[in-house]
């Protein structure tokens, strides 16, 4: 997975990093495009409500993919900034799926800069390994994108409750048990259902080519 790297200039009301530790204050809930209407207009109240309306969810998924918390508020802080520079001009038409990647992008860089990462990401990155082309193959941007468009494409035509697991455990990293628990399925099940479905991706990345 590419990770995000911002290229617009630091804005100087955010140039270090403590600024995003401080306690947010209560703020009623807002729709993404009044949060996607707050960094249009660079206003300060940008990141507070963005942290207050999906705070917890950032740091779950950067928590399933750090195992220090040192380096899950440094996500954290990064994708706050990341945001921050990337909105204006970027318009995301599904915030919160939009913002989800930028977390786990930049959680799995420092996990690799900083060799700390929980075993269940690991676990999870050998399980797939197999139905993905070799990473001593590196792709091209179109060839990244068009692979990333097949994967979609086929967790797109699973049944939801299947489409629902594989996600649990391939991109937010659940250990199985956890998977099992959110479903309501034995640990057995999952297994089955997500061992079954890694066999049908490698077999439709191998119809198109990929493998």
């Amino acid at each position: 997975m590419k990770s995000l790297q911002p290229i617009l200039p630091k804005d100087t009301l955010y140039r270090q990093k403590p600024v995003f530790k401080r306690p947010v204050k209560e703020v009623n809930a807002m729709t993404d495009p009044e949060l996607t209407a707050l960094f249009l207009a660079r206003s300060e109240e940008a990141v507070p409500a963005l942290q207050a309306q999906y705070g917890p969810y950032c740091r779950a998924i950067a928590a399933q993919l750090l195992s220090d918390r040192r380096d899950v508020d440094e996500c954290l802080n990064d994708a706050w900034l990341a945001v921050w520079r990337a909105i204006p001009p970027a318009r995301p038409e599904h915030f919160k799926g939009w913002l989800a990647a930028i977390v786990r992008n930049r959680a799995l860089a420092i996990g690799r800069e900083n060799s700390r990462r929980p075993p269940t990401a690991d676990e999870a990155a050998l399980e797939l390994a197999s139905c993905l082309p070799p990473g001593s193959d590196p792709l091209g941007e179109a060839e990244y994108r068009a692979l990333a468009q097949a994967v979609e494409r086929f967790l797109r035509a699973q049944p939801k409750d299947v489409r629902a697991v594989f996600l649990r455990r391939y991109w937010y990293a659940d250990t199985v048990e956890g998977a099992a628990r959110r479903l309501g399925w034995s640990v057995s099940k999952t297994k089955s259902v997500l061992f079954r479905t890694r066999n049908k991706l490698r077999a439709q990345l191998q119809k198109e080519g990929y493998l």
